[in-house]
């Protein structure tokens, strides 16, 4: 789906259907589609390993308390400069400073002018000047764990004196953290992966003091609010580091006080203040104070260092205290600068309207060299063309405004795609990647961030013919025989050949082709699909009708002896064919059900929303659309649309007045993965909002599956599942939705959901369906002889463990308790559901028992030992990308050609081995019988204990008497009582590639 020019759709789809949990059932998963090979993006892939990340290096994403990533890395070696002004909005005007206010000394920088307060509320919350506060018990939590940024977050007696660059704790002696020597040290900066970057940071020392201490001064300003200190140097005069690494992570961080909050920075930057003014003043209501030249000692009830950062242009909501989305920060975006389209909807080409199109235009590097025919070719093609030069974007509020007037945005990978933020949900945005093996890097920046915000993504991938480098260099050259081996002499070179030495000569023909896909899909249809209307505009009135209803099975009336026709209403029907995963329907009024004829009858006036121009279509309701195989062994629904009276559509024989769910308990599912992937989450999207007044009808009924996942399905409905294909009845229902809401692997995309679902509202359902009791996996003390507690699965005829006693014996050595798990023991689901949840660690070989990491602890971690046969991709895809949303930490053991019992079968030589990506072109089905079902894994042993000695290290309480390292205490989990507003929930991230 990322091929060039191919659309990949993010938009919503209609809510999906059933989803549980379950045993590892090792059977065959699904082909690889055409746009999931091994080693190509599956569903907004994070951004590929970096050169510092070893196979076996714990790749963390965890919820708080310790850091996360989202992926594997970054794609290139060092941080890129600093992306020109064109790239970004650039020319912010020099306002003047705001006045300080009478306690604000006069060397006080106060930029970007607070909101309006009232007037007892002074700049920062000053209370009082001048005064020591009586020393309460301080309590302090720091994380040095993550990968992006250092945090501390302190309350009670705290002290700030900017000049010094120093925070004072002025602490009891029982403060839950204090280091040895008393003193630590923070770059406030979410880019703690680059050490260069993070040099140029200044340093914010933090120091404990016992009262009366001798250098602790005292208080000359006291505020009664709490304070955030980071810093606005680094990147963040580049747009996309402006977003992911300051104001995503600021709004994350600060949002939930609601203004009651003083933001004090260090490198402190006038230009960017002062830019992005109107977001400072939503989200304090205070004047930025410049810790730098600050000389006032400042007292505060609680002070944070650092911020909440957790990827690339995005939030995990499983990681973020408040469960934040990027739905909501753009929603905190449309606020602040008053943007007026929340949704992009077909434009009526009928009436002579236009889709608009922005056209981010660089200079000096990356532009379109034939920027004139481009611009005509959009024009041509039914686009409104909106040019965004540098000039156009000088003005931040007002460019906002332009972006989220558009559908489409164009423009060479660089940090004004960035923009992006400001668009509609359900526009467009629409990459156009230079030559120079920059795919990869380029979809983690701006591709795989798409989803999250609702947007659509679509990519157009320069050929070695459209870049103007075929004017500086010989055909012959490595520039465009050997790519890679230009990449691999750093970042420096990759910088000044491929991103600022090149411009792009667009191919007009092909180029025109992927903006006629696009423009398709900005119109209205015409008499062909209209598209689902927008979640608040979706007909669930008639849908939540919350009557009281019994089933007949259990003997009540649910209308078995009403056996009239019913009046027939003025029907609306919404139908989307356009989504990756899955066709889906949603019809209200009167529609009839006949499961034996596998049809639906839709009785709807003539000026029906939506009716197909033969009255007559089919879905297939199970979502690997993009698999023709697997569809065309899934029971095909059609739906039929006629005006009464009529002679097709059958009288009613049984009235139901709740909404019914037709979905497949076919396909796949008898796999673990795809049980939950295909099944069980899309069922609770699309289902959950009606708090089990909905009926679930199954086609393909498998009662295997639906006694397996019969808690989920009981908690998802009140009623027994209906066999679709053996009913005979002719059922009535209000309405009727054909197809659930899939999004992408093990997961849920907030900004897609009808409801804003996430992975973590889904867990706590799976908790409460099969009543486990832990939500955390906090550390153990290992001093009362404590041990974290492993499960390990044992798989059977392939991907074994072929030193599995050794494997066991490893583990237990290093301090866990181990819970060996093979076939037998995951049979019965409840019960194996209650050993995962009560365990911090699953391990296992790539498969389907895997995806019991769904019942693991919040910040339990994932062992994922990749077979050998260029599987890394693959195996990430599957598991290691969905662990961040579900707040839990990932680390990946790379097997290695030693490891493999492949090494019995193949000579050394053979193309398993010198080869194996060739291997893998040769179709699904010889890389499984190869690397899926023809090896088993012998771990090396010592390399093994390495990676879980890591994974024990943050399994357990650090002992002062056992470590050498400093104390640091886990910060609380969000819900702990006595955690105080300035306490955050910190994570770190992966590291990025730079636009």
């Amino acid at each position: 789906d990322e091929t060039p020019g191919e659309a990949v759709d993010a938009q919503p789809s209609p809510p999906s259907s059933d989803e549980t949990p379950g045993e590892a059932v090792h059977a065959q998963p699904s082909p690889a589609s055409s746009n999931q090979t091994p080693g190509e993006a599956v569903e907004a892939p994070p951004s590929p390993p970096s050169s510092d990340e070893t196979p076996v290096e714990a790749v963390e994403a965890p919820p708080f308390p310790t850091s996360n990533e989202e992926t594997l890395g970054k794609a290139n070696d060092a941080p890129p400069s600093p992306a020109s002004n064109d790239e970004t909005h650039s020319g912010a005007v020099d306002a003047q400073p705001s006045p300080p206010s009478s306690d604000e000394t006069p060397g006080q920088a106060v930029e970007a002018p607070p909101s309006p307060t009232s007037s007892d509320e002074t700049p920062g919350g000053v209370v009082d000047s001048k005064r020591d506060v009586a020393a309460p018990r301080s309590k302090s939590t720091c994380d040095f764990s993550g990968k992006r940024m250092d945090i501390c977050a302190m309350e009670g007696d705290l002290r700030m004196h900017g000049k010094a660059a120093t925070v004072y704790v002025v602490s009891a002696s029982g403060d839950s953290y204090r280091p040895e020597n008393g003193m630590v040290t923070i770059h406030p900066y979410p880019r703690k992966m680059e050490t260069e970057t993070m040099q140029t940071i200044r340093e914010v020392t933090i120091r404990w003091n016992d009262p009366p201490g001798p250098d602790a001064p005292r208080c000359t300003v006291t505020h009664d609010v709490p304070a955030l200190v980071f810093s606005t140097g680094g990147y963040l005069s580049n747009l996309f580091h402006a977003m992911t690494d300051g104001i995503i992570p600021l709004f994350n961080t600060v949002r939930e006080y609601n203004g009651r909050v003083q933001l004090v920075v260090t490198d402190y930057n006038h230009e960017w203040v002062d830019k992005f003014r109107d977001i400072l003043a939503a989200l304090s209501n205070y004047p930025v104070i410049d810790f730098d030249a600050d000389n006032e000692v400042r007292c505060f009830p609680s002070v944070h260092v650092g911020t909440e950062s957790h990827k690339e242009l995005g939030i995990i909501p499983a990681l973020s205290r408040k469960g934040y989305t990027m739905t909501d920060f753009r929603d905190f975006l449309r606020s602040v600068y008053s943007l007026k389209r929340e949704w992009s909807t077909p434009v009526n080409r009928a009436s002579g309207d236009r889709p608009r199109l922005a056209m981010i235009l660089r200079r000096n590097s990356r532009t379109f060299a034939n920027e004139a025919e481009t611009i005509a070719a959009a024009t041509e093609v039914g686009f409104e063309v909106v040019p965004a030069g540098p000039e156009a974007m000088s003005d931040m509020a007002r460019f906002a405004e332009v972006m989220n007037s558009c559908d489409v945005m164009v423009g060479v990978h660089g940090a004004g795609l960035a923009n992006m933020v400001f668009l509609p949900r359900n526009a467009t945005v629409l990459q156009v990647v230079p030559w120079g093996d920059l795919s990869w890097a380029s979809f983690s920046a701006f591709g795989a961030p798409t989803a999250d915000m609702g947007l659509r993504y679509v990519k157009y991938e320069a050929t070695a013919e459209e870049t103007t480098l075929k004017y500086v260099y010989p055909r012959d050259h490595a520039v465009f025989t050997d790519v890679p081996s230009i990449n691999k002499q750093g970042y420096s070179m990759t910088w000044r050949i491929f991103l600022n030495g090149q411009n792009i000569t667009l191919d007009i023909d092909r180029f025109r082709g992927v903006l006629q896909q696009i423009y398709q899909s900005t119109i209205m249809a015409d008499p062909v699909v209209e598209a689902l209307p927008p979640p608040n505009e979706m007909p669930s009135e008639a849908v939540d009708a919350n009557k009281d209803l019994k089933n007949e099975e259990n003997g009540g009336a649910d209308g078995s002896l009403i056996k009239p026709d019913v009046p027939a209403p003025r029907s609306k029907s919404s139908c989307d064919f356009r989504n990756e995963r899955m066709d889906v329907c949603a019809m209200e009024g009167d529609v009839r059900m006949h499961g034996k004829d596998a049809t639906v009858y839709v009785v709807s006036a003539s000026d029906d929303s939506y009716r197909p121009e033969n009255g007559v279509l089919m879905i297939h309701p199970y979502t690997r659309k993009w698999e023709p195989q697997t569809m065309q062994t899934v029971r095909e629904v059609i739906i039929r649309w006629s005006d009464p009276p009529g002679p097709e559509e059958p009288r009613c024989t049984v009235t139901h007045d709740v909404p019914a769910v037709v979905f497949s308990s076919g396909g796949y599912l008898a796999n673990f993965f795809h049980a939950m992937t295909d099944g069980i989450i899309p069922l609770f999207n699309t289902a959950r909002e009606y708090n089990g007044r909905v009926q679930l009808v199954a086609t393909d009924y498998d009662p295997k599956w639906i006694g397996k996942f019969r808690n989920i399905l009981g908690a998802l409905s009140n009623y027994p599942v209906i066999d679709f294909d053996a009913d005979d009845e002719v059922r009535c229902f209000p309405s009727v939705r054909v197809g659930t809401e899939s999004h992408k692997e093990l997961g849920i995309i907030p900004a897609l959901s009808r409801k804003g679902y996430t992975m973590t509202d889904f867990r706590e359902f799976l908790r409460s369906a099969y009543s486990l009791k832990r939500e955390w996996s906090t550390p153990v003390n290992r001093a009362a002889g404590d041990r974290p507690r492993l499960v390990m699965l044992l798989r059977r005829r392939s991907r074994e463990f072929a030193n599995e006693a050794e494997a066991i014996a490893t583990a237990t050595e290093v301090g866990f308790e181990v819970v060996p798990a093979g076939p037998e023991v995951v049979s019965d689901m409840a019960q194996f559901a209650e050993v995962v949840n009560s365990c911090d660690v699953i391990m296992g070989v790539h498969g389907a028992g895997l995806t019991n990491l769904v019942f693991l602890p919040r910040n339990g971690t994932v062992l994922q030992v990749v077979p050998w046969g260029d599987m890394r991709w693959a195996s990430f895809s599957a598991f290691g990308a969905p662990t961040a949303d579900m707040g839990l930490r990932y680390v990946e053991y790379e097997a290695t050609a030693e490891e493999t019992t492949l090494k019995y079968v193949y000579p050394r030589d053979h193309a398993v081995f010198t080869d194996p990506r060739s291997i893998q072109k040769q179709g699904f089905g010889v890389a499984w019988g190869t690397f899926f079902n023809g090896q088993n894994v012998t771990l090396d042993i010592n390399r093994f204990r390495g990676v879980l000695q890591q994974i024990y290290h943050d399994s357990v309480l650090p002992d002062p008497s056992l470590d050498s390292a400093p104390v640091v205490e886990a910060p609380p989990s969000p819900g702990s009582s006595d955690a105080v507003d300035a306490n955050r929930e910190i994570s770190g991230m992966k590291k990025g590639s730079k636009p």
